[in-house]
């Protein structure tokens, strides 16, 4: 029974990284080399995606300056159409962590972790992404400021932030005055059970109006033409999430509601022509309310070398009050993990992940996609030789 609790203890913390020494330095690489194969109603040997790709390549460094301060820092190289080399570089990590006199609490400042739901702690047992990550709801990290740390006597752990808001992706002149605002709360009020909520609230994202008539284009109706300066205002998301973990049995929960109202620029078109007949720059608005909900259970065999899990997703879109079923869907599916080799704290090591997913959409008619992957997942981290770090 100890056992099962020591287990189930290390499963909800699984994300947390090693606590070093002073004067001690870390590397680590993340590497995952994917074969991804999508088609429509099971179509796996005619698919309309079929590729292989490096999709991470993480290098992180980390430096425990004292007991007090601590840094880190993390590119990722990884498979790209976005050059003709096929592959880029992104900023993923870069902060600094200064301890603070309220015990087991920090003050971080930087590029780090976005503390809403369970994007960032998604420890990729499924191989895709969480759900707020294939929403487009939030980025797993962001510039900015936060105070977190851990609540006395194991109860949990709690962050209040002050980030950017549009998501580790975008600096300089795509970030915006409004900045978001974040609290998430995380309880675990005895081994195995963890409960939570995370909230933000955004004022509104990055504006790029351009008034370039070029870059625009005519509504469905045909009576506006629609110009590339969108605004989503009073974007407020919410998650409360849970987890449960006796012996080798789990289940990871998540519900997320979203919502916010998109403002729309546009020019007066002739319906016939499509032409713009007038030029004088219009608004109009559109509310949006959004709702999911993606459960986990899994179970673990053979010493934890061999996991085996379910994924069942629902997502919901409405727009002014009415569902865009072609935007709501259904997403279900499973798979396996072979580990070859575990780290300290069960942390993935060497492995071998393969998942199915079928996504049906709302629309009269649609036919589901499936999407196949099968990963080898590769990652290590090392303490740096003194004469090295120094």
């Amino acid at each position: 029974m100890r056992k099962a609790l020591v287990f189930a203890a290390l499963a909800l913390f699984a994300a947390q990284g090693l606590a070093l020494e002073p004067k001690q330095a870390e590397l680590e690489h993340n590497g995952w080399f994917r074969y991804t194969n999508q088609s429509t109603s099971f179509g796996i040997t005619n698919p309309d995606v079929s590729r292989f790709a490096l999709e991470r390549g993480y290098i992180r460094l980390s430096y425990q300056w004292s007991s007090q301060f601590f840094t880190k820092f993390t590119l990722d190289f990884f498979s790209s159409d976005k050059y003709a080399e096929g592959s880029t570089v992104r900023l993923k990590e870069g902060y600094a962590d200064l301890a603070l006199p309220l015990k087991d609490f920090n003050l971080t400042a930087g590029l780090q972790k976005h503390y809403f739901g369970l994007i960032y702690s998604w420890d990729y047992t499924h191989p895709d992404k969480s759900l707020a990550d294939i929403q487009g709801i939030a980025a797993s990290a962001d510039y900015g400021l936060t105070v977190n740390g851990f609540l006395p006597g194991g109860l949990g752990e709690l962050q209040l932030g002050l980030y950017n808001g549009e998501g580790y992706k975008y600096a300089g002149k795509y970030v915006n005055k409004s900045p978001e605002l974040l609290a998430n709360l995380r309880l675990t009020p005895f081994a195995g059970v963890m409960a939570g909520v995370s909230v933000f609230r955004n004022a509104e994202d990055h504006v790029a109006y351009k008034n370039d008539v070029a870059a625009g284009k005519l509504s469905t109706d045909r009576k506006k033409w629609l110009l590339p300066d969108t605004v989503n205002k009073g974007r407020m998301g919410l998650a409360p999430v849970v987890k449960f973990a006796f012996g080798p049995v789990s289940l990871t929960g998540e519900y997320i509601i979203y919502n916010y109202t998109r403002e729309f620029g546009y020019y007066t078109a002739d319906s016939t022509t499509g032409k713009i007949v007038d030029s004088t720059r219009l608004v109009s608005e559109k509310r949006y309310a959004q709702s999911g909900l993606d459960l986990i259970p899994l179970v673990s065999l053979a010493k934890r070398k061999f996991d085996v899990y379910a994924r069942i997703t629902t997502w919901e879109r409405k727009e002014d009050g009415t569902r865009n079923d072609a935007k709501s869907s259904l997403s279900y599916g499973g798979g396996f993990n072979y580990h070859f080799i575990r780290r300290e704290k069960g942390k993935p090591g060497l492995a071998l992940q393969v998942a199915w997913t079928r996504n049906q959409t709302k629309a009269e008619g649609a036919k589901p996609t499936d999407t196949f992957i099968a990963q080898f997942r590769f990652e290590w981290a090392q303490i740096v030789p003194e004469f090295i770090a120094q």
